[in-house]
């Protein structure tokens, strides 16, 4: 070995030292911020809880103005926005009915809004488009002025039942953002197509799921089930066989066996949530 060959390995070799007391030095740096880090995380500030909310009873009516007053489940004593779900009913029908349903489907944790809609007899039904929007808009701004803080921002889960299909199909087309979950009991032929369900998943739209549990809307809801799937939009299928349009304690329980599918990665339903 020549006298430049021993110099080169001696600067070689120094760097090698130095490389290694920067690593050494790095590796103790970072043992010391991380429990300062993990203390940092700890001391962030907590929520502040919001007073116990009350209310008459578990079922409000709400005055809307401008249209017939809603119905509203209220989640009593929470402590903490709770997330909402808004049920439209079928026709002929009662949107108390519908609220204490879709109550007990989602275990009393969200506020149930329930539209009422248009008299037919001693009961209720709905008009077109337009005027069901309207009353759900107004509906909504009346539940915010009077639960105010409790009611959680973001999205919600829109359910519907016979007549209520179509006309929240349109809604969650029109809004898929903020009514990205959907649970439909019963179908109509041809109102939803292959091209609204893929605006739908593509622009916020997240799970669908839809029963059936008569024959006359089993192929309605069997190729709007199917149309999802084209899509890549989780969904479901739920037939609970030959019951008739019927949304009774039998068919809750059947969707509510599927609960866990519709809210998962809602941090707001997350097992141990207050």
């Amino acid at each position: 070995m020549t006298e430049n060959d021993t110099r080169q390995l001696s600067i070689v070799a120094i760097a090698l030292v130095a490389l290694l007391a920067c690593l050494v030095g790095l590796t103790k740096l970072s043992r010391r911020a991380r429990p300062a880090a993990a203390a940092a995380s700890s001391s962030a500030p907590k929520p502040t809880p919001l007073e116990p909310l009350t209310a008459p009873g578990w079922l409000v009516e709400l005055e809307v103005p401008g249209h017939a007053p809603s119905f509203v489940a209220v989640p009593l004593g929470a402590r903490e926005p709770r997330p909402l779900w808004i049920a439209l009913h079928g026709g002929a029908d009662r949107a108390e009915w519908a609220c204490g349903t879709w109550t007990g489907v989602a275990k009393s944790r969200p506020f149930v809004l329930c539209p009422r809609g248009v008299s037919v007899g001693d009961r209720f039904g709905w008009g077109d488009q337009a005027e069901v929007e309207r009353e759900l808009r107004a509906a909504l701004k009346a539940l915010k002025a009077r639960f105010g803080k409790h009611v959680a921002s973001g999205p919600v889960v829109l359910a519907a039942f016979g007549a209520g299909v179509k006309h929240a199909l349109e809604i969650a087309r029109r809004e898929p953002a903020f009514f990205n979950r959907m649970v439909l009991v019963g179908a109509e032929p041809e109102t939803w197509s292959a091209g609204k369900a893929a605006v739908y998943a593509k622009s916020g739209g997240t799970r669908a799921l839809f029963v059936v549990s008569d024959p006359e809307s089993r192929g309605a809801a069997s190729t709007y089930w199917l149309f999802a799937r084209g899509t890549g939009l989780d969904t479901k299928l739920l037939d609970l066989g030959e019951r008739g349009l019927v949304l009774d304690a039998d068919v809750a329980r059947g969707i509510g066996a599927e609960l866990d599918w519709l809210v998962a990665g809602e941090p707001m339903y997350a097992s141990g949530a207050k």
